[in-house]
């Protein structure tokens, strides 16, 4: 990494790390506590978005760094909304990238999300040794020792639950690609009756569907 580089990722790690206090020292999560929601914003908000990603995809990327801060501050924030991240891992980085994330439980988890998003060039499409450390360079900052990082890899039973997501994906929700989100009520997501948005949209494409959503939720 030359210099130019280290000066641009290292302030973006710190505020990630400081936005979501990742502690200095983290054991792996239950199974029960690694495969709960990723959720943000409030459990009851009256319309939902499902999102579902690969933290190794180029677009999924281009939606959090583009789109999502401003539907965060304007909806999620303000109770309107509330965002569930969906495991849909394209690629083997991608699976292993939210398996690593998921291993410091679901409040972590989203500070580890944010980091690998926005340093995705630095792990994502490296070759197979170097990208392990890379990726366990981010676990380590995570909170993770290279014992836990090497067992959260070998976690058999959150590789499961991750592959059952995937699986669920594709079987009820029509999943093929990722970026995809669906958004409406809870009870329209379930039946399939929610907005489809699939790729990286601008916030205008969000900010109209959940308008929509919202006033047809008479909120």
């Amino acid at each position: 990494m030359n210099h130019n580089r280290l000066l641009i990722v290292v302030p973006v790690l710190l505020a990630a790390l400081l936005a979501f206090a990742l502690p200095a020292r983290a054991e792996i999560a239950s199974v029960k506590d690694a495969l709960k929601e990723i959720g943000y914003g409030k459990a009851d908000a009256p319309v939902v978005i499902y999102g579902f990603e690969s933290l190794s995809c180029p677009h999924c990327r281009e939606f959090h760094v583009g789109a999502w801060p401003r539907i965060k501050k304007t909806y999620v924030d303000t109770g309107k909304v509330r965002f569930v991240l969906r495991d849909f891992p394209h690629n083997a980085q991608g699976f292993l990238g939210i398996l690593t994330a998921r291993c410091l439980g679901p409040a972590r988890a989203k500070g580890m999300v944010e980091i690998l998003y926005a340093n995705q060039a630095q792990w994502a499409f490296l070759g197979r040794d170097k990208f392990y450390k890379a990726l366990g360079r981010y676990a380590r900052l995570g909170g993770l020792s290279d014992a836990d990082f090497k067992a959260c890899l070998d976690s058999k039973d959150i590789v499961k639950g991750i592959r059952d997501s995937i699986n669920e994906a594709t079987a009820k929700f029509e999943i093929q690609s990722v970026p995809t989100f669906l958004i409406g009520t809870k009870k329209q997501i379930e039946s399939g009756a929610a907005k489809r948005v699939d790729g990286a949209r601008p916030f205008e494409t969000f900010d109209r569907i959940i308008k929509e959503a919202l006033a047809a939720a008479g909120k």
